[in-house]
């Protein structure tokens, strides 16, 4: 449902109330439509570039800092970001899962 128009599809928050720019009067929005910034990504495409040997390979202090990134839902890849530098420097520059993630970011 939109946020702006709670689902009428009239946006009762302008003078005169009017159709909806948000949702363009359809009272709801798809949420596909709503793109991520560049290298930010669901927690279930990283979760697939995880190397399942290198991950059993962490400490369990690496191995629940995963975990937490990934209850995040979305991870910044982004150079200087917490995602990207915690997970270079857990799997190592020279790791598969690091490479697999470097492709993502294309």
């Amino acid at each position: 449902m939109c946020s702006r128009c709670i689902g009428s599809g009239i946006d009762d928050n302008i003078d005169p109330p009017d159709t909806c720019s948000v949702c363009s009067g359809s009272g709801y929005f798809d949420a596909y439509l709503i793109a991520d910034p560049a290298n930010v990504f669901s927690s279930y495409i990283i979760l697939e570039e995880l190397d399942a040997t290198e991950y059993a390979s962490l400490t369990d202090t690496e191995k629940d800092g995963v975990l937490h990134l990934l209850a995040c839902g979305k991870v910044d890849l982004n150079d200087g970001k917490v995602g990207k530098v915690r997970l270079w420097n857990w799997f190592g520059t020279e790791s598969t899962t690091v490479a697999n993630l470097t492709a993502l970011r294309g």
